[in-house]
């Protein structure tokens, strides 16, 4: 009886700390009752049955808990997920039995796969084409300690939603979604992919950050939830393509030389070299051979394929925001030219804005250009640089725009979306 006044006449805060030392003295997190979380995250592209014989056992799921985890079930298609994905029928029918114990089994599992899919996403790590950004997974210890909070506070709903991206294109994408009329189902299958990608994403990117999206061949520049400054880019031909990556830009590269790659010399570089030097020196080549590798080096200025600046950004996978000599490829609509880069369009009104703080000024850029000397600019801050694949964005004006796909990575991505439907 002390324990039920407690609760009830306790502040929601102290509640929580309460149900938090109670998950603490019971162990919740044990070997065995994490077994049958362990299930949920780890399983994989296709519904199967799950061995939840040893869920946590301090909290269990009432009548009232499971049917407000079934109307969220029933909605959750506002966020591009399919509500036959996650059990309803079986929780209806465990409802309507009155049996607690396969109730509580139920109800659990259908938690467990949706909080999975609000923290991750949807489609596993492995079948995201293209995609390498790692974001930490929902462990079976936070999946036991989010169903003791939703049942301890009653917050079933509240919890599982808190789980999505809070992000504003994230929202405005619901919200393009929720006012999609009938028959839009290009329109829609944008949207859901999108949104099953923003579930992939970090949730926290950053005050300020750059988001290069390779659909829309554009790089934005954001800073406390404001567009800064837009870019046209151009992006990895098909045969190419950019991968999805995030990195760190750390400075600004004023005349850089370029170190071809390997790939590059095998591909066109190389026999510029070998068949007709005099044209590859006036190119601004330099090379030298190692151990039977030529190694070509195109030297700075004006024609050099970075152009005349580089963001500093190290990555695995040699990528980078840069200038072209090529500018006007940008007029062109599609602009997969790329070997991978991103080539950036006024990329010294970037680096004005990047390098704000450090007390370089539009003409100190200028005159460094001019110079034609390789220097790095540690920017004040590093900034984190995100290279994504949205078909559906929302602009600033709050209106979802709709674009192609140039690689072909929806269609996958909306049918593994589907994959359990009617399940």
């Amino acid at each position: 009886m002390r324990r039920a006044r407690f609760l009830k006449t306790s502040r929601r805060g102290n509640v929580l700390m309460a149900y938090r030392t109670r998950v603490r003295s019971a162990a919740i997190i044990a070997s065995g009752a994490i077994a049958g979380f362990a299930a949920i995250v780890a399983i994989g592209a296709h519904a199967q049955p799950l061995d939840t014989a040893s869920l946590p056992s301090l909290q269990r799921w009432t009548p009232a808990a499971a049917s407000d985890l079934l109307a969220y079930i029933e909605r959750v298609d506002s966020h591009g997920l399919e509500p036959a994905d996650y059990a309803p029928a079986a929780l209806r029918r465990a409802l309507a039995a009155g049996n607690l114990a396969e109730l509580d089994r139920q109800a659990s599992q259908s938690f467990g796969l949706l909080a999975r899919d609000l923290a991750n996403g949807h489609v596993r790590p492995a079948q995201r084409r293209g995609f390498h950004i790692a974001t930490p997974a929902l462990t079976p210890q936070r999946i036991a300690l989010l169903i003791e909070q939703a049942l301890a506070l009653r917050t079933v709903g509240r919890v599982l939603e808190g789980l999505a991206p809070q992000n504003p294109q994230y929202r405005g994408l619901r919200s393009a979604l929720a006012a999609l009329p009938a028959g839009a189902d290009a329109e829609r299958r944008k949207i859901e992919a999108s949104l099953e990608r923003w579930r992939w994403m970090p949730r926290e990117l950053g005050a300020r950050h750059l988001l290069v999206n390779i659909p829309e061949y554009q790089v934005r520049l954001i800073d406390g939830g404001r567009e800064i400054a837009v870019h046209r880019v151009i992006v990895g031909k098909r045969s190419t393509p950019t991968p999805q990556f995030s990195a760190q830009v750390s400075g600004v590269i004023f005349n850089p030389p370029w170190n071809v790659p390997q790939s590059i010399i095998a591909e066109s570089v190389g026999s510029l070299v070998r068949n007709s030097p005099a044209t590859a020196r006036a190119r601004g080549y330099t090379w030298s051979w190692s151990g039977g590798t030529l190694r070509v080096t195109q030297q700075p200025g004006p024609n050099n394929a970075l152009g005349q600046l580089k963001l500093d950004m190290p990555n695995p996978y040699a990528v980078f925001l840069h200038d072209t000599p090529d500018k006007e490829l940008f007029g062109r609509e599609e602009r997969t030219m790329s070997h991978g880069c991103v080539r950036t369009d006024r990329p010294f009104d970037l680096a004005e804005r990047l390098l704000g703080g450090t007390g370089w000024t539009r003409a100190m850029i200028d005159e460094a250009v001019a110079s034609r000397r390789t220097q790095r600019i540690a920017l004040a801050q590093p900034v984190p640089v995100y290279v994504v694949y949205l078909s559906a964005y929302v602009g600033a004006d709050g209106r979802a725009r709709y674009f192609g796909d140039p690689y072909g990575l929806d269609a996958a991505v909306n049918r593994l979306l589907d994959d359990r439907a009617g399940a």
